[in-house]
């Protein structure tokens, strides 16, 4: 039987493991990108808030203005046409088909990879 030290050590290798993932390395390359763009940090802060305040509306049943949609659509065009955000979102797509992959491997609960990968997985990654 395993101790709780041994399942421990365990799992700092397996995160040391994952940080070497080229996922991984990206979506630090990506957040570091993010955190140093301050138009990209004021895209998402405003596209957040803006779908936050539509979440809530919904929640409280109250009606969602054409300002509102307008205002959200704006901002998610603003978000596709920053490169820092585009590439922060491909590179946490890639992430978290990892960890989806290294839970599902822990787990038992798929299947052994299949040969494609996932449809928005990138491909330079998938086999990493």
């Amino acid at each position: 039987m395993a101790t709780t030290e041994e399942i421990l050590k365990a799992a700092k290798d397996l995160g040391k493991l994952i940080s070497t993932h080229k996922a991984a390395e990206k979506f630090e390359q990506a957040v570091k990108a993010i955190e140093a763009d301050t138009d990209a940090q004021r895209i998402l802060t405003d596209y957040q808030r803006q779908a936050q305040t539509i979440a809530e509306k919904q929640a409280n049943h109250q009606p969602i203005e054409v300002d509102d949609k307008q205002k959200l659509e704006k901002l998610q065009q603003q978000v596709a046409r920053n490169k820092a955000l585009r590439d922060f979102q491909m590179a946490q797509m890639d992430y978290m088909d990892l960890m989806r992959r290294i839970d599902e491997a822990m787990t038992g609960s798929a299947p052994e990879p299949a040969a494609a990968p996932a449809p928005l997985t990138n491909p330079d990654l998938a086999q990493g």
